[in-house]
């Protein structure tokens, strides 16, 4: 029996009630429209992520086209706008409230529909004919709560064009080839080459269909009961290689007390790390809590806050005054100077002031004296949690004795989490070899794979090439996984990470230039970086790029790891820590190396695909 034909819809229909930006009346019934009439052979994507743009919808069809749409949910009775010629070659949306008027550009469709059929030819379908291949680049606005006689008053100074303005009236029209004539024509410009081409930047990203999946629904027994449980003295350690879902107990729990309307602190020392924990918080939201009861900040961005709170910024602002008088004394103020000052903070403030849990992820990173400044934060009869990892120390840190972690108020002894669940089969493999040739000091770390795991479709490549090519072989890397995997993966999924900032730029401005929009964590000033790194995020519909410090903690379906040095032991600490940032998935997970650092070498030849380019 022949399989049935069924259309591509993305997202699947039966996530549109969980998705972020939730469909509005008008969206619902245009995709209902769409699904309806189209014939089988028009895919269609609803708010694709199109390298940071992001239509309402886009159709796709191998024999016939590329369509855009812009849904208005304007009532045109009740809302005055009106399209006004400001010059011979402007015309501008303006909107009246009754007492003033005002630009409505930021909401014009009719401007959107033309910067994205723009890209599309310019960008994202570089097989298309030049010219004439403009023309299989359809469009359309719709206005599904407006008669014709409405939108034809509105839009009515605009040039006529070819993009088709489509009324309430059209929709209840069972004739979709009289509503938009181009569905059912053939056009020899289309191919399977172009289609292929535009779909990676249509399909959604492995983030955005993670982020409806429930995450209670992914722990295990143990992992459950760590994260819905308190020890009788309310503190914990939990220590486990990569991939072992530290960071998702450590979210759990925090959203489970956030339900029971207790202020929780989570602290990292990575800046960027902060948005991606508070992102798995709300993965475990009980009841819409979650942003209001957590405060995540990094551990240097809490000792302002105590400052601020305190009373005590004059005193805050002396401390960095200091490091400007004496050269080279960043990490003087970072280490030692503030926080001796934010722990005497910390000891001012009042008991029903300090969080009723403190939760610390990525602890291994973190001085005695940063975790001295926490464990006065919490209520005496509150949580105390801290998860480490010391096969990702990268900053050097001497890892504190048991005995003063008990003495601290840490617990007496650590829970260990021993299997990976994140990491494929293969890279657990490849991971373990790593520390055994490496990192000998971390076996007891090692990530085991669970039991009977299976390997996933996993892609994984090392390229050992030099210092003069390593730019051109990275950007190479990242495009090849759109293009020559087997499965077709989303552009927003691309993530590289790199040990020097100046080679991270080399590639930004690489893929710049091929007019692909990337988020980077990169910038001369310290300040700009700070904030480069806060936006920071996974849900940017673009490439990522950014260090192995900044992604520590993050994870990506499709990465590529740009390896420059392997000299000293954080080095090494940083390239197992970017190694493991690879994350398995059911529609296949890519991992290539670009390396150009000779003491690896021989470890590389033992990974499945080995190339040297020269």
């Amino acid at each position: 029996m022949d399989k049935k034909v069924t259309r591509i819809i993305s997202p699947e229909i039966s996530e549109h009630n969980k998705l972020r930006q939730p469909l509005t009346p008008g969206e619902k019934i245009v995709f209902d429209y769409f699904d309806k009439n189209l014939t089988l052979d028009w895919d269609i994507y609803i708010q694709p992520h199109m390298n940071g743009n992001s239509p309402d919808f886009v159709l796709l069809s191998k024999e016939k086209g590329i369509a855009v749409f812009e849904v208005k949910d304007w009532d045109l009775s009740k809302l005055n706008y009106a399209y006004k010629k400001e010059s011979k070659e402007k015309i501008r949306l303006i909107g009246d409230d009754g007492e003033k008027s005002f630009s409505l550009s930021k909401q014009d469709p009719f401007l959107k529909i033309r910067q994205y059929k723009s890209e599309i030819y310019d960008l994202y379908c570089p097989k298309l004919q030049n010219k004439t291949g403009f023309g299989i680049i359809f469009s359309g606005v719709i206005f599904p709560f407006a008669n014709k006689e409405q939108v034809k008053k509105l839009t009515e100074p605009l040039p006529k064009n070819k993009t088709l303005v489509i009324s309430s009236e059209d929709l209840s029209n069972n004739s979709i080839k009289e509503v938009i004539p181009f569905v059912y024509k053939i056009d020899q410009r289309m191919n399977n080459e172009i289609y292929l081409d535009f779909k990676p930047w249509l399909i959604e990203p492995v983030y955005s269909s993670e982020q409806r999946v429930p995450l209670i629904n992914i722990l295990d027994n143990r992992q459950k009961v760590l994260a819905e449980t308190r020890t009788e003295t309310g503190r914990r350690r939990i220590n486990g290689p990569a991939g072992s879902g530290k960071s998702l107990v450590l979210c759990c729990r925090a959203a489970r007390l956030a339900s029971e309307n207790k202020q929780v602190l989570i602290i990292t020392y990575n800046i960027t790390l902060v948005n991606y924990l508070l992102d798995l918080a709300v993965r475990f939201e009980m009841n819409g809590k979650v942003r209001k009861q957590i405060t995540a900040l990094h551990f240097h961005g809490y000792c302002k806050r105590l400052a601020f709170e305190g009373d005590y910024e004059e005193e805050y602002s002396a401390s960095w005054k200091q490091k400007n008088e004496e050269k080279d004394k960043n990490e003087n103020v970072l280490n030692i100077i503030l926080p001796k000052k934010a722990l005497s903070w910390a000891n001012a403030v009042d008991e029903e002031d300090k969080y009723d849990a403190v939760f610390i992820d990525e602890g291994q990173d973190f001085r005695q004296e940063y975790l001295d400044v926490l464990r006065k934060s919490v209520k005496e009869n509150g949580e105390l949690l801290l998860c480490t990892d010391q096969t990702q120390n990268v900053y050097g840190n001497v890892p504190i004795p048991e005995k003063t972690m008990a003495v601290n108020g840490f617990g007496s002894k650590p829970v260990y989490l021993s299997n990976s669940y994140r990491l494929p089969l293969s890279v657990c493999k490849l991971a373990t070899s790593f520390i055994e040739n490496f990192l000998p000091n971390s076996e007891n770390l090692k990530p085991v794979p669970k039991q009977d795991d299976l390997e996933f479709n996993t892609a994984l490549e090392w390229i050992q090439c030099n210092e003069t090519n390593i730019t051109n072989q990275t950007v190479e890397a990242l495009l090849n996984i759109i293009t020559k995997s087997k499965s077709i993966k989303a552009f927003a999924d691309l993530t590289c990470i790199v040990d020097r900032v100046g080679k991270g730029k080399e590639i930004i401005k690489a893929l710049r230039d091929k007019n692909i929009k990337c988020i980077d964590t990169f910038s001369d000033d310290q300040h700009t970086s700070k904030r480069k790194k806060m936006f920071f995020y996974k849900g940017s519909a673009t490439v990522k790029v950014t260090t192995t410090l900044s992604f520590k903690g993050w994870e990506a379906t499709a990465l590529v790891l740009q390896c420059t040095s392997a000299q000293s032991e954080e080095d090494l600490a940083l390239f197992y820590t970017a190694i493991t940032r690879v994350k398995k998935s059911d529609q296949g997970c890519f991992l290539t190396v670009v390396n150009s650092a000779s003491k690896l070498n021989n470890y590389g030849e033992t990974w499945p695909h080995f190339k040297t380019v020269v």
